[in-house]
């Protein structure tokens, strides 16, 4: 337990040292652990909570679970499964590998456009001024919104709706042909980036954006009847300090007594709030429910359309999953067979086009048991449609979770809007409460 005490002190003097230098993670591992029965699911908790790993895929009986492990960890963690008779596999062997290529991809794609859009002579390669062929920065996304704003006053509105404990502020986009959101016709509200290295999230919600205001003309059947409230980045600190630790899941805010940072924002809501962890692991909840300025901020816009919402939808990375409530405990939705059969219409949506099979159900059940934004808009203020999508993890990039190569991001993009437009048509059709 000393070595187990050595290591986990260790590993928050480098996330207080990162704040400055950048995370490197040359040498750490992915492994594949199949936890066959429930000892084994167990086993990987209690391993993975003692030595501080990243678990990326959730543990479940009978399925197998993604683990980032350091170098400093990889012989004791390979030693416990061995002695447990754990089945597991080795999928990369250095994600800094994979994080350097997708730097160096985006960072062609960026000079590129750049190049381009100083030569007037060659085309843009772009969607009407939103180019997805590279990940956009919080700065990026920002921008965009602001330039929406300017251009299409008579159909969008961006407000800052919070700030951050870095000062950053929380931006939202409302779209609605009425010209604003007044709780007069069904709206769907929507979420990304909560968890800051999930890039995937943050650039299906500004795919949404461009389709639904500078391709309106082909979308009105998403817009006739449906208003949309849209928080692309929940997470601003977490997702700007990805571009030093590209791993980095939680917000930025500082933890008392320790030299840890950070609160996982999905963990942080006041429903089923626990102790999910240490100050220093991924999973922490916050020193108390709702504690975060971003949770207070998504909470409040909650808050504000709970009337109106007819779905609310947050999207996470990676997973190929439909999720609705609940989530914190095992206990099935009174509604559960609409939301399944909803869900399910978005699962067939994404076959339609050729995309993955998506599962769906409630996140208690085919994941493990946590708290989210989903249970508490769904129990508390009594959103009756409440989804967690958790998009494709791409064809090829099994082994990297997050790390998703731009041709891949793209079609992802395609597969994410099949689902909105299913979700959206839903909420247009639904009988508008008084606002």
């Amino acid at each position: 337990m000393q070595i187990l005490g050595a290591v986990l002190l260790f590993s928050a003097l480098l996330t207080s040292y990162a704040i400055c230098e950048e995370v490197l993670y040359k040498g750490y591992k992915i492994y594949d652990v199949q936890t066959t029965t429930r000892s084994d699911l167990k086993f990987l908790q209690t391993v993975s909570r003692d030595l501080g790993l990243d678990i990326l895929s959730s543990p479940k009986i009978g399925r197998t679970s993604s683990v980032i492990v350091s170098p400093s960890n990889d012989e004791i963690f390979r030693s416990f499964l061995s002695k447990q008779n754990v089945t597991h596999k080795l999928l990369q062997g250095d994600i800094q590998r994979l994080i350097d290529h997708e730097r160096n991809s985006n960072d062609i794609h960026i000079r590129k456009r750049r190049t381009v859009e100083q030569n007037d002579t060659i085309p843009i390669v772009n969607f009407n001024g939103a180019n997805f062929e590279y990940f956009w920065s919080l700065n990026d996304i920002y921008k965009y919104l602001n330039t929406l704003n300017e251009k299409y006053p008579n159909l969008v509105k961006v407000v800052d709706h919070g700030t951050t404990h870095e000062n950053r502020s929380i931006k939202v986009i409302t779209i609605s042909t009425n010209g604003e959101v007044n709780g007069s016709r069904p709206v769907v509200l929507l979420d990304g980036g909560v968890h800051a290295r999930e890039w995937a999230s943050h650039m299906a919600v500004v795919y949404l954006i461009y389709q639904l205001v500078e391709r309106s003309a082909e979308n009105m059947d998403l817009l006739n009847n449906t208003d949309w409230v849209i928080m692309p980045v929940v997470n601003p600190d977490g997702y700007e300090y990805t571009q030093k630790d590209r791993l980095w899941r939680k917000n930025r805010s500082p933890n008392n007594n320790t030299v840890c940072f950070g609160t996982d924002l999905n963990r942080n809501f006041p429903i089923g709030w626990g102790n999910f962890g240490s100050e220093c692991s991924v999973g922490y909840a916050g020193a108390s429910p709702a504690s975060e300025h971003e949770t207070q901020a998504l909470i409040r816009l909650m808050e504000k359309y709970s009337n109106a919402t007819k779905v609310y939808l947050t999207v996470h990375s990676c997973g190929d999953f439909i999720l609705y409530p609940f989530g914190y405990k095992y206990e099935s939705a009174p509604n559960r067979k609409q939301l399944q059969s909803l869900g399910e219409q978005a699962a067939a949506a994404v076959r339609a086009i050729n995309g993955p099979l998506y599962s769906v159900g409630s996140s208690s059940a085919l994941l493990y048991p946590a708290n989210g934004s989903d249970d508490y808009i769904y129990e508390c203020l009594n959103v009756e449609y409440a989804y967690t999508l958790e998009l494709s993890c791409g064809d090829s990039n099994k082994s990297s979770i997050f790390i998703i190569s731009i041709a891949e991001m793209q079609r992802i993009n395609k597969e994410a809007f099949e689902m909105f437009k299913v979700f959206g048509k839903f909420a247009g059709k639904q009988i508008k409460s008084s606002g």
